[in-house]
């Protein structure tokens, strides 16, 4: 039987405030967001699909520069024969998978893009609930093509917007969609595995990673420790957490077999949790979102401040794992 997630399903799985439902249900308004339930049966060969296909895909890491650049290029030649689309620069990891997974089950959703769409739809909410007129800079590690830039460009045009990327193809690429879109985007190269220390980051301002720091496995101690000595104003992460899975839940335990398996981003929660208890960082929000593609969840968020910069008017810690 057809079902459908409402507004009042995204502002449960967000962690909204009941005020936000409204502009939460104009997002959606525009997608559609129908998805089937899978009964024991298919539940039980999504399951035999995904262990079968586990030990196919490779680790992930620095030794991937190469295919992230290749990755990028691709992109570019999109934008270039899309006549400049903005709509083009989407990359084609978020809803790579038929089959999703979705608040403790697996889906199959009507449109291909449900994913992406709520994608859309939650980085919408980020975007107003966390970019408050204090903020006048926004800087996103792990850019690629700008598209999540490109989206707030077109909320808050006053903006000074920064991308920084690994890949040379992902910074060109961004300098030629601001050139031709007359968008506040800058960009740079950023190495997780190697960060730059001349980048200074504004006490008003706010950092993004969307699915970036992902590809570094336990190799983010010297970003987080530059963020917390840089003291911007609120940093917000969306990328899968390891320890939000229950690794006694069999659904759980194969995203985290996965999870492992491609060496994905492990200790960043307990590494923030562990600054918060030391006095250095403060933790605003952190949540499971129960949606994801067929082999994991990447939609999950830590957003928090280095002491030194916290908001005053942001509550602390509000959590659902």
């Amino acid at each position: 039987m057809a079902q459908h997630l409402t507004p009042g399903d995204l502002v449960d799985m967000f962690g909204a405030d009941a005020a936000e439902a409204s502009a939460i249900a104009d997002d959606m308004s525009v997608y559609d967001f129908e998805f089937e339930a899978f009964d024991q049966m298919a539940r039980d060969a999504a399951m035999l699909n995904v262990l079968k296909r586990i030990d196919g895909f490779q680790p992930v890491g620095a030794h991937r520069a190469g295919i992230w650049r290749m990755a990028w290029e691709d992109v570019a030649t999109r934008y270039r024969e899309s006549g400049g689309e903005p709509a083009s620069l989407e990359p084609h990891f978020i809803g790579g998978t038929s089959i999703m997974r979705l608040r403790g089950n697996y889906a199959q959703p009507m449109d291909p893009r449900f994913e992406l769409n709520f994608f859309h739809v939650l980085r919408a909410w980020l975007f107003r609930r966390f970019i408050s007129p204090e903020v006048d800079v926004v800087h996103e590690f792990g850019a690629g093509s700008g598209y999540n830039m490109v989206a707030l460009a077109g909320m808050h045009p006053d903006l000074q917007l920064h991308c920084w990327d690994w890949a040379e193809t992902a910074v060109d690429l961004v300098r030629q969609v601001s050139v031709d879109h007359n968008l506040p985007l800058a960009s740079g190269r950023f190495d997780f595995f190697d960060p730059a220390t001349d980048i200074e980051l504004e006490a008003d301002s706010v950092v993004f990673t969307f699915c970036a720091l992902e590809q570094v496995g336990s190799h983010f101690h010297t970003f987080i420790d530059w963020l917390v000595i840089q003291g911007p104003r609120l940093v917000i992460h969306m990328e899968p957490v390891a320890e939000f899975y229950d690794g006694e839940n069999l659904f759980d335990y194969m995203a985290l077999k996965y999870h492992r398996h491609r060496g994905y981003l492990t200790g960043l929660q307990p590494q923030i949790m562990s600054l918060a208890a030391a006095g250095e960082a403060v933790i605003h929000h952190q949540r499971r979102l129960g949606l994801g593609s067929l082999f994991h969840e990447g939609f999950n968020l830590l957003v928090w401040s280095p002491t030194c910069s916290a908001p005053a008017n942001l509550s602390e810690n509000s959590s659902a794992v």
